[in-house]
C-alpha cells in the first residue's frame, strides 16, 4: 500500500457535538494529553494558514500526548462569543483545564505554548505504534 499522500494527512480532528467538545475540555478529559483546539466562526471555516505549521508539530510531537481540534463555535453555548469573530481562537486545555488562549494566527506563541505546556518524557508507545502500522486512532 502506498504511503498517504502528505495532504491527506488529517491533523486536526473535528469535534462534532457539545458532549465532544466537552469530553475533551472539562474535568473528565484523559490527564496528562495537550489540546490544542481551533475555535472557528461557521461562516468562515477554519483558517488554512496555520494547516502547514500544525503538520510540522505533529511531526515534530508524534508519539507525544498532542491532539490537535477543530470546532465550530456553533456547537456550545459556552463558545458564542466566537461565532461572529472571523479570526481563529486557538485554546490550549490539559486534564480539561483551560491553559492558553492565542486570538488570531500567532505561530510563535502557539510553538511556545505548546512546548511550554507539553509533559516532557510522557511518551504515547500505543499511538507510535498505531501510526507506524498506519492505523487510525478514534477520537
Amino acid at each position: 500500500m502506498a504511503p498517504a499522500k502528505d495532504k491527506d494527512v488529517v491533523v486536526q480532528h473535528k469535534l462534532e457535538t457539545t458532549a465532544e467538545w466537552e469530553a475533551h475540555t472539562e474535568a473528565a478529559a484523559p490527564k496528562d494529553w495537550l489540546y490544542v483546539v481551533e475555535i472557528y466562526a461557521m461562516w468562515c471555516g477554519p483558517t488554512e494558514a496555520i494547516h502547514s505549521t500544525l503538520k510540522k508539530l505533529n511531526v515534530d510531537y508524534m508519539g507525544r500526548r498532542l491532539k490537535f481540534f477543530l470546532v465550530s463555535a456553533e456547537i456550545a453555548d459556552s463558545l458564542e462569543k466566537y461565532r461572529l469573530s472571523s479570526r481563529p481562537t486557538f485554546m490550549l486545555f490539559k486534564n480539561g483545564e483551560l491553559l492558553e488562549t492565542i486570538d488570531g494566527v500567532n505561530t510563535p506563541l502557539l510553538k511556545k505554548y505548546i512546548a511550554d505546556h507539553l509533559a516532557d518524557g510522557i511518551i504515547d508507545v500505543d499511538e507510535v505504534e498505531a501510526t507506524a502500522e498506519g492505523e487510525e486512532e478514534e477520537y
